[in-house]
């Protein structure tokens, strides 16, 4: 796949120790600085994959069928989710390739969701782009939700934030850091500012699990807190995914229970 403007995003971020913001992080509900450099970039934890050479550094980083995260055009995939609030309803999120982030000069892997939260009426919809990086991280520069086919909220962040994993690392306990500038600007006017903090926690590699699309016996199991103020763990706020190697997330569940349906993985 290609990327436009890739050549802006390399020069941006050469090296890891060049992106990641840098300096304090405003406060409060204090919007504080822009999330978009004055280049049009977005900073980066890290170096984006070439598209040109395929997978990260690692070898099974390599090849599309062994990708946690896999982001080819065209792919997509039906949950089913229970919800304490919005009952039960089908999520189904397609990728629909790279294109140009709004607000940026850079490029990145747009993928689309829709919910049907048919006990409550409403049509659920989030646009997410999206980066894999040589870590084997995927990170998200931007997301816009819609309710009912109208814009609802846009929100970016200063680095781009882990969105999930691409590879699994070496051995576990694998744990990673997620400290970022939170940007939320409301359709219907005004912003709020956040500074949130997650720990992302590798805890198992060939689990057993099984969902309704069947089972699966090669899974990782990564958890995702949520810290409060004081770096203590919000339980409300924790969550576990399954991923799996060529098939992406196969199980969620913490604030709600999500459980792949069906899939259809396209090769590159």
């Amino acid at each position: 796949m290609k990327f436009r403007k890739l050549a802006v995003l390399f020069a941006a971020c050469g090296a890891l120790a060049a992106c990641g913001g840098g300096g304090s992080l405003p406060t409060g509900n204090d919007p504080g600085a822009p999330t978009t450099n004055p280049d049009g970039t977005v900073d980066l934890p890290g170096n984006p994959v070439d598209p040109n050479t395929g997978g990260g550094t690692k070898p099974d980083q390599q090849a599309e069928s062994t990708k946690l995260w896999p982001l080819t055009t065209g792919s997509t995939w039906t949950y089913r989710i229970t919800d304490p609030v919005d009952g039960v309803f089908n999520k189904v999120v397609t990728v629909q390739g790279p294109e140009t982030v709004p607000g940026t000069t850079m490029s990145a892997v747009k993928v689309h969701s829709k919910q049907d939260r048919t006990q409550t009426g409403t049509v659920y919809e989030e646009n997410s782009w999206q980066l894999e990086l040589t870590t084997g991280v995927v990170v998200r520069l931007r997301e816009e939700d819609l309710l009912d086919g109208v814009a609802s909220k846009a929100t970016t962040w200063s680095p781009a934030m882990m969105k999930s994993l691409a590879a699994a690392p070496a051995s576990v306990p694998w744990e990673h850091q997620d400290k970022v500038r939170e940007l939320i600007t409301y359709s219907a006017g005004g912003t709020e500012g956040k500074d949130p903090t997650y720990v992302w926690k590798v805890l198992e590699k060939n689990v057993t699990v099984t969902t309704p699309a069947g089972t699966f016996t090669n899974a990782i199991k990564v958890q995702r807190d949520k810290l409060n103020k004081s770096g203590e763990v919000k339980e409300e706020k924790q969550r576990l995914y399954w991923l799996v190697p060529g098939v992406g997330k196969v199980r969620e569940d913490g604030e709600r229970l999500e459980e792949l349906v069906s899939y259809d993985v396209k090769k590159p």
